[in-house]
């Protein structure tokens, strides 16, 4: 079988009858896809341009034509470089005679072929376009000298000849601004004046003309001419053809190859909507249908006439063709006899289309009809047509795949016709394809049964819902309408334990707790102290205090002790020490009140607390003391009772006068003014010895000198006083232990946590303030729910393509669902949100909390859901994906997965399929041995491969993977021996999973495999060379599409050209290179082979994660992050670094630029502190606008740094 448009070549219907004659075949239209070929075929109506030429005399033309004919005329062929060669030797005699004679000399034929040319555009186009012509053919010469590559086989002699001939002419500059400018030949006024008439938004259309000069000549004057250079976006095209040989055409060929190189692809587009062509674009070019196709001259030939015309395709087109008034002459008789035989072929194919439209006509009844039986839905034959469109249509999105069904027909032996719909590749190949069951005499009946067959299919495997439609959010994922929870809700109070144990008091199982206070660095300072409380308590966590830079108190806690008998005595001395813990280092008076809640007292046994209270209370003048002779060390708290709020001070030494040894001083140190100790931020950094300056404000302010004479000293221990400073911290710490030991013996009884720290930092907020809070939790806990869910979505709903797995899983771990699953538990009075705020504080009072009212407190419900994911991070923490999955189950009941291992592999992978051959190299390369090599064919599968239908595209496998490594990528944060604060974590973790990185990554990723060539030997014997090449992965994409294929080869392009540049960044670079992966700008394709083939590798492997760590470390993803996790490397984005550095005075806008070969580019305007300090423009995407200018705007930002620096 051959296909042709054009089976007659020249003009002259019998060469029909040759060629059917010749093959032993018959000419005819396609039966097959009759109602495609009906649908598509629109014939383009013809007409005539009729214009009236000029007349001989008006054909004289203008100045500069006459100066250049005048010097060809005149020119002088004895001083031709090639002249004056041969006369330079007499063997050449016979050759210069006959030279001079002809004048065929290379630079006279040059000169020759422009003045030809000149005069053939003046005739055809005009005065302006032969001014242009020539000008631009001068300008052109002269930028080609100096270029060797160009004027390849010129000799010096020749260039100096040819330009001396351009001088001589009066060229000048061309206007083209007013129409006045233009003086245009009557031809092109009558082509001008169709296009203005004919042109639309829409339009696209072909100028056919038959010189290559006149191609480049039309262009350059329809684009700036005033009525068309809005309106037509013209480009030239003359083919690939040089003309033979190099040294052609140097003058006059305007249009270069690289002029043209995108021209196809920029009508294709519609960047470009008109082009000038010459007769190589009739036929053998793939070009989009146009709406206007213009012979400027007669077509030659039949041929040329149906090929011309086949290019008008579109609906309601013209075919127009250009003709004189004056054309008396013969060749009008034989354009009319061409005409008439063109008549009578359209009459004939228009009996061909009325028989298949005849046919089509015919209507066939379809009675198979489809009920739901539980909503009454029903699906016919003539609506599948348009619901098997709608599925198709809100398929995940592909720029380089249709989603759109593919009808094909089988015909039977008596002609009936059976059809078969194949479904885009992201459908399950089970119903991907579906055959007709019956036989039909028409297309349309095939149509409709094969798409009611395919879509009885899609409700069966579970694509459509009762309703006959797609999945929709509500109904199909088991799921209530969340989104209208609003942002802030109102929640129950934080549960308070201590009111718990004021009832308690009232029958108390006393326990007591052993707390050992030691000073870090120094073994010999330790004390001890009990805590007595009414009931038993959790062990407590150890605890650190910053004194100040240089001080640091560790706190640990013994188990809970039950006291046997506490007599009501103890009980009241036990109340008078912790009110004097508490009031020794307060400068304000302490509320009468003492029943406390919690009491604090010495490591004593409970009959001593009378004499350790006895001793302890009161305080001595200090001059009494100093005259006891009293040493530093067992000295109490001093205050200084002339100060109004006479604070405590800490004893350094005794200042005696040497002149008067009765005034006795004290020097003393001020207490830190920082209450909170459990924070280490607030402390200042210690002085390095040799920096310390005894005379410093620093020091001097805490350093006091009293009189000893107004001066006290308290009975009680310093250290016992240093205690009191402790316990609201205490307090605090076993406050949050309480509520997380309640939380896990209640309302998380069932998921088993070990013990309550990893509870405590996951319900506490960031703004309680306290030493932990669950933001790195969250981090963690967001990515285990992620890849939990996306792991059972993915398992459980093999018939889900990957737009139903992302809108499954968007539901499921939404913040309004996890929100209102916090609220339905009860998790809200848990949740701890009140700040500690030391000075503030007050010890809890049994009376007060007996009679305190609880309340309601507001609280968003992102924070809500923040915590779920913390909580399921701990969970995580406490006892791996087991633990973490049983604590996400409690919260969403819809998620009951237990572990990946736990799936069957079978209940997800295609089955294996012997037909497909997988290079072994290949899984060599990945580093994994797959016992289902479909998963690794399915991993390569882009969703433009539509050839195979028994392979879905790699969509589902990138869902999947895209979870997996992001659970890689975090678990690994994690484990890193240094704790990262979370703001940090999100910004490793969002630069490791970026798109163009992983794209690199991928381009990186190859294979040496040996490639055999077979080369002819000198001797003409042929000899086996072989030799090593390497393979990179997305090699093996299997893909369809000229888009794609140009698309793959642009961005392998840019990676060529910043390889270096990013790989020394990933191995040598402090920073990470956002801008060299921003210029990459990598199609999605690429980084969607690494998550696919992780996804593939994770589901062969019954969800072993460590496999497909080894596969990230392979492509090296993971030794990156190990890089960036042991410091030194910068992560942030540069928008965020310039935000940081401006303190929020720089502001971005970006703006897409259409430029003028229809491609777009962006720009992107940095404002600072209300002024444009930086414009980038040019760049392929936003992300590479937004980075180079945030770069622009850092080096700004550092220049005035270092400028107030110097000034300061």
């Amino acid at each position: 079988m051959g296909l042709t448009a054009s089976p007659v070549v020249r003009s002259s219907l019998l060469e029909l009858l040759t060629v059917e004659s010749n093959l032993a075949s018959v000419c005819k239209t396609p039966r097959v896809h009759r109602q495609e070929l009906l649908k598509h075929t629109h014939r383009p109506h013809l007409q005539q341009i009729l214009f009236t030429p000029l007349e001989p005399e008006e054909l004289l033309g203008n100045d500069t034509l006459r100066a250049l004919q005048f010097a060809w005329e005149t020119l002088d062929i004895n001083e031709d470089p090639y002249v004056k060669s041969l006369r330079g030797s007499p063997d050449n005699d016979a050759q210069l005679q006959k030279t001079l004679l002809t004048r065929k000399t290379y630079c006279n034929e040059q000169i020759k072929k422009l003045v030809d040319r000149s005069c053939h555009i003046f005739e055809e186009l005009g005065d302006w376009a032969v001014e242009y012509f020539i000008r631009a053919c001068s300008e052109q010469l002269r930028s080609k000298l100096d270029d060797s590559s160009v004027m390849v086989g010129w000799e010096d002699e020749e260039k100096a000849y040819i330009m001396e001939f351009m001088d001589r002419l009066p060229i000048s500059d061309v206007p083209c601004t007013k129409i006045e400018d233009f003086c245009i030949s009557p031809k092109l006024e009558a082509l001008m004046a169709f296009l203005d008439g004919i042109y639309d938004p829409e339009f696209s259309g072909i100028i056919f003309v038959q010189q290559r000069a006149t191609v480049s000549v039309m262009a350059k004057l329809l684009s700036v001419h005033p009525l068309t250079k809005d309106r037509f976006r013209c480009a030239a095209y003359v083919g690939w053809s040089n003309g033979g040989g190099m040294r052609k055409d140097m003058i006059s060929g305007l249009l270069t190859m690289e002029m043209q190189r995108n021209t196809l692809d920029e009508f294709r587009d519609g960047h470009k909507n008109l082009i000038i062509a010459t007769d190589v674009l009739e036929e053998g070019i793939d070009i989009s249908s146009c709406k206007v196709v213009a012979c400027y001259d007669k077509p030659p030939n039949l041929k040329s006439f149906v090929q011309r015309r086949g290019r008008a395709r579109q609906r309601e087109s013209v075919f127009a063709i250009l003709l004189s008034t004056f054309d008396e002459s013969s060749n009008l008789s034989k354009w009319q006899a061409l005409e008439k035989a063109m008549m009578e072929a359209y009459q004939n194919d228009e009996r061909l289309l009325q028989e298949a439209r005849n046919l089509e006509s015919f209507n066939e009844d379809i009675k198979e009809r489809f009920t739901v039986e539980s909503t009454s839905a029903v699906l016919t034959p003539g609506e599948a047509v348009a619901h098997l469109h709608h599925f198709c249509s809100v398929l995940p999105r592909d720029p380089y795949a249709s989603n759109r069904p593919e009808f094909s027909f089988e015909i039977n032996d008596v002609g009936l016709l059976r059809g078969m719909v194949t479904l885009p590749s992201s459908v399950h190949p089970a119903v991907r394809r579906t055959t007709g069951k019956t036989w039909w005499t028409t297309e349309r009946a095939a149509v409709k049964e094969a798409a009611f067959q395919s879509y009885k299919s899609l409700y069966r495997f579970g694509l459509v819902n009762d309703h006959l439609l797609p999945l929709t959010r509500k109904q199909e994922f088991g799921l209530n309408d969340y989104d209208t929870l609003p942002s802030i809700v109102e929640i129950s109070e934080q549960h308070d334990p201590w009111r718990d144990w004021a009832s308690s008091w009232s029958t108390p199982d006393f326990h007591q707790t052993r707390i050992a206070v030691r000073l870090e660095g120094n073994a010999d300072y330790e004390f001890f102290m009990k805590l007595n409380t009414p009931v038993s308590l959790p062990l407590l966590n150890p605890m650190t205090l910053f004194w100040d830079s240089e001080n640091t108190f560790n706190l640990s806690f013994a188990p809970a002790e039950r006291v046997s008998c506490l007599t009501t005595d103890a009980i009241q001395h036990m109340r008078e020490i912790t009110a004097l813990y508490l009031q020794v280092v307060r400068s304000g008076v302490l509320r009468p009140e003492r029943d406390f809640v919690a009491l604090f007292g010495p490591d004593v046994c409970h009959d001593d607390l009378e004499d350790c209270l006895r001793e302890s209370q009161g305080y001595e003048a200090a001059l009494d003391v100093f005259n006891q002779g009293r040493e530093a060390g067992i000295m109490g708290i001093v205050r200084d009772l002339s100060q109004p709020y006479s604070e405590p001070l800490l004893f350094k030494r005794w200042l005696v006068s040497t002149q008067d040894p009765s005034i006795v001083e004290l020097e003393c140190e001020r207490f830190p003014r920082r209450r909170n100790l459990m924070h280490r931020q607030t402390l200042t950094a210690p002085k390095q010895p040799d920096t310390v300056n005894n005379d410093s404000p620093d020091l001097r302010s805490r350093v006091c000198v009293l009189s000893a004479e107004t001066c006290i000293v308290h009975k009680f221990p310093l250290s016992d006083s240093i205690f009191g400073l402790f316990i609201p911290a205490i307090l605090d710490r076993l406050e949050a232990t309480l509520i997380a030991s309640r939380l896990c013996e209640t309302t998380l009884q069932n998921i088993g946590f070990t013990g309550t720290e990893h509870v405590i930092t996951a319900i506490t907020t960031p703004s309680a303030q306290a030493v932990t809070n669950y933001q790195r939790y969250e981090f963690l806990g967001d990515s285990v729910l992620k890849f939990t869910v996306s792991c059972q979505l993915f398992f459980q709903h093999p018939n889900w393509h990957e737009g139903y797995l992302s809108q499954g899983r968007d539901d499921i771990v939404q913040n309004p669902r996890l929100a209102r699953a916090a609220l339905d538990l009860g998790l809200d009075s848990f949740i701890i949100s009140k700040q500690f705020s030391p000075r503030k504080w007050s010890a809890p009072l049994i009376s007060e909390k007996i009679t305190q009212v609880a309340s309601r407190r507001t609280m968003s419900t992102k924070v809500l859901a923040d915590i779920v994911e913390s909580l399921i991070g701990a969970a995580y923490l406490d006892g791996g994906h087991e633990k973490a999955q049983a604590c996400i189950h409690f919260f969403l009941p819809e998620v009951n997965m237990t572990a990946p291992a736990n799936v069957s592999l079978t209940s997800c992978a295609v089955s294996k399929n012997d037909r497909h051959m997988i290079n072994d190299l290949l899984e060599e390369q990945v580093g994994y041995s797959f016992r289902n090599r479909s998963l690794l064919l399915e991993a390569l599968t882009h969703p433009s491969c539509q050839h195979d239908a028994s392979t879905q595209s790699y969509q589902r496998l990138e869902f999947l993977g895209d979870a997996v490594l992001d659970m890689v990528i975090v678990s690994t944060i994690f484990k890193h021996a240094i704790e990262i604060p979370q703001g940090e974590m999100t910004m490793i973790k969002h630069a490791m999973v970026n798109a163009n990185l992983l794209a690199f990554l991928c381009m990186e990723f190859a294979m040496e495999q040996e490639s055999i060539n077979v080369e002819q030997t000198p001797s003409g014997g042929f000899a086996i060379k072989s030799d090593k090449e390497y393979v990179e992965l997305w090699r093996f994409m299997r893909c369809e599409g000229i888009n794609l294929r140009t698309a793959q080869e642009r961005a392998i392009s840019r990676y060529h050209l910043l390889r270096e540049e990013i790989s020394l960044y990933l191995h040598q670079g402090n920073h990470y290179p956002w801008q060299a992966l921003s210029q990459l700008n990598a199609d999605k394709l690429f980084s969607d082979i690494i998550e696919s083939v992780i996804g593939a590798i994770f589901v062969d492997s019954l969800g072993n994660l460590v496999e497909c760590e080894m596969f990230a470390e392979r492509i090296g993803l993971l030794p990156y992050l190990r890089r960036i996790l042991a410091g030194g490397i910068n992560v942030a984005h540069p928008m965020n670094i310039a935000q940081q550095m401006s303190k929020g005075n720089v502001q971005f806008s970006v703006k897409r630029i259409q430029v003028e070969n229809g491609d777009a580019s962006y720009q992107c305007a940095v404002t600072l502190d209300g002024h444009e300090a930086v414009v980038v423009e040019g760049c392929l995407s936003r992300e590479e606008a937004e980075v180079k200018a945030a770069n622009g705007a850092i080096e700004i930002l550092m220049q005035l740094a270092a400028t107030t620096t110097s000034e300061q």
